[in-house]
């Protein structure tokens, strides 16, 4: 739980899951050069947003979900430090990759007593998230999948986060992003690790890529004929886990901060959202 001192955002009705879960929060994702400047940290996790960090956001945000069984957090010192002061249950210390820090966190928590036999994995860069979005994304999860993901919508996303500069992927479907807010079951992805450590490492050389995912997947995807179903089928094919895109999740699953651009355009938005907050409604400025 977190501490007594901790601010616990105003998001409305309680989230509750249907299936308890555990989450891994990774968090040393670094910054540098004229983004650190501006914000003044070279941890993206330990960025201010308003009155806390980006990552005590997301602490509070997973603490306030029913059925969240325990959290672990992994980082350098000073994010952990960090997390220590919010009681988390789990703190590892970071390693060398995305996919070892992942492990890290599944090592420890499957060494504790009556893990959950899902876990949520979640970027500590979203400073968005509400539990309300979690929840959504992992009530809608099917049961049997190995691996949930969380598909938005391009329209939805720039309707409710108007001027960002974002990337999508045409599909049959139309147009979308990807989350960065994952349910996974432990088990399976410790049998795929090869082959999750193989994508990693190729994820930014496209022929590398293309023989990992296949040919075909690539050609669909140029020519806007790849679906959901196919990436769906593909992902079983290369690294034998069943996945399940769960369509229409929630903009702020996606607004992840990755450039100094991201950063701009989300304290504009952020600012914007508090003065709306503090604006009195019609007819209450005289009540």
């Amino acid at each position: 739980m977190p501490p007594p001192h901790a601010k616990q955002p105003h998001t409305g009705a309680k989230a509750s899951l249907k299936r308890r879960v555990d989450v891994i929060l990774p968090a040393g994702g670094r910054i540098s050069g004229e983004f650190a400047e501006l914000a003044g940290v070279e941890t993206k996790a330990l960025i201010r947003w308003g009155e806390r960090t980006i990552l005590q956001r997301t602490l509070e945000t997973f603490h306030s979900i029913d059925g969240v069984n325990r959290v672990t957090v992994i980082g350098g010192d000073d994010v952990l430090e960090q997390a220590r002061e919010y009681e988390v249950e789990g703190v590892v210390r970071e390693g060398g990759s995305g996919p070892e820090n992942i492990f890290r966190g599944l090592e420890w928590l499957r060494a504790q007593p009556n893990p959950a036999d899902r876990v949520v994995i979640a970027t500590t860069d979203l400073p968005f998230l509400t539990p309300q979005a979690v929840a959504h994304f992992l009530n809608a999860c099917r049961d049997e999948a190995h691996i949930g993901v969380p598909v938005v919508r391009g329209e939805v996303f720039d309707t409710h986060f108007p001027n960002t500069v974002s990337e999508y992927v045409s599909l049959k479907e139309g147009q979308v992003t990807i989350g960065c807010v994952f349910q996974i079951s432990p088990e399976a992805l410790f049998r795929a690790r090869p082959q999750i450590e193989q994508l990693f490492e190729a994820r930014k050389n496209i022929l590398a890529m293309a023989r990992t995912v296949g040919v075909g997947t690539i050609l669909r995807l140029l020519t806007k004929q790849l679906a959901v179903r196919h990436i769906e089928a593909r992902c079983q094919k290369a690294i034998g886990c069943s996945g399940y895109a769960v369509m229409d999740a929630h903009p702020e699953l996606a607004y992840d901060i990755d450039t100094i651009e991201d950063y701009k355009i989300a304290l504009k938005h952020f600012a914007e959202r508090e003065a709306s907050l503090k604006r009195p409604v019609e007819g209450e400025e005289f009540s």
